[in-house]
């Protein structure tokens, strides 16, 4: 049997959407430590990489044996989040397993207590290995710094430049429609670089979905021209991005 519960249902609902805006159906694991899973997004372009330690839950009951160290199941995370969006902040969340492990049973108590049932379901287990980059850059930026340039590049493109050069972040866009340029030096407005050059390519509509949750410190990776790796946290959960690049200009 497993039963976790959760006080803080807010901080739980963003984390599963920043799965969400990747993969509709997902393989979670559970092991005495933390629930995680990691997984690529059905165009392999992104892979998801989410972990929530034990710490993270009010009650953490994961029943195992001496010969299974994790339980996996899958879910359709589009499902789950639909029910959580019907939670209130003042709520507690308990996700429970049962013995026969067929239903993912969700209970939101809060004035009252209401119960759903999702089934659980098959879902591949295949490894999913990190992208293998030894990364030139990182670059610490407060995540409305970033959602505000990703907001302006979009009005001209579909694609957008990060450019590290003398300490300083560039956020670029050209297109037919005009061109777009920021220019973010190194601790201005908490912002921290590390490195020295890197540029590439990446689609924005992936990079929106992914800060999209984001309301800490984001860290970007880079290096020319090869997959980024996108990073912050929600509470005590974690979440980590890969992104491939556009190689070709536009």
């Amino acid at each position: 049997m497993i039963k976790l519960v959760i006080k803080d249902i807010k901080e739980f609902h963003k984390s599963i959407d920043a799965i969400g805006v990747l993969i509709n159906e997902g393989l979670f694991t559970i092991d005495n430590e933390k629930m995680f899973l990691r997984a690529t997004d059905p165009s392999q372009i992104s892979l998801v990489d989410f972990v929530m330690p034990k710490d993270s839950f009010e009650e953490y009951v994961v029943d195992l044996n001496q010969d299974i160290d994790k339980v996996t199941f899958g879910i359709n995370v589009n499902n789950l989040l639909q029910i959580l969006s019907h939670s209130n902040i003042d709520e507690k969340l308990v996700l429970e397993i049962k013995e026969d492990k067929s239903t993912l049973q969700i209970e939101l108590i809060g004035k009252s207590k209401r119960t759903f049932s999702i089934p659980l379901i098959d879902v591949s287990e295949q490894e999913q290995p990190l992208p293998k980059v030894q990364f030139d850059v990182d670059v610490q930026i407060p995540s409305e710094e970033l959602m505000g340039g990703i907001k302006d590049a979009n009005l001209f493109s579909s694609h957008i430049i990060f450019r590290i050069e003398d300490n300083k972040l560039f956020l670029e866009t050209q297109s037919s429609k005009g061109k777009f340029k920021q220019e973010i030096e190194s601790d201005s407005k908490n912002i921290i670089i590390s490195g020295n050059k890197a540029k590439a390519m990446y689609p924005l509509d992936y990079l929106q979905n992914m800060i999209k949750n984001a309301k800490t410190v984001i860290t970007l990776k880079l290096k020319d021209d090869m997959p980024l790796e996108l990073s912050y946290t929600i509470g005590n959960a974690a979440i980590r991005y890969f992104l491939a690049p556009r190689v070709d200009s536009e």
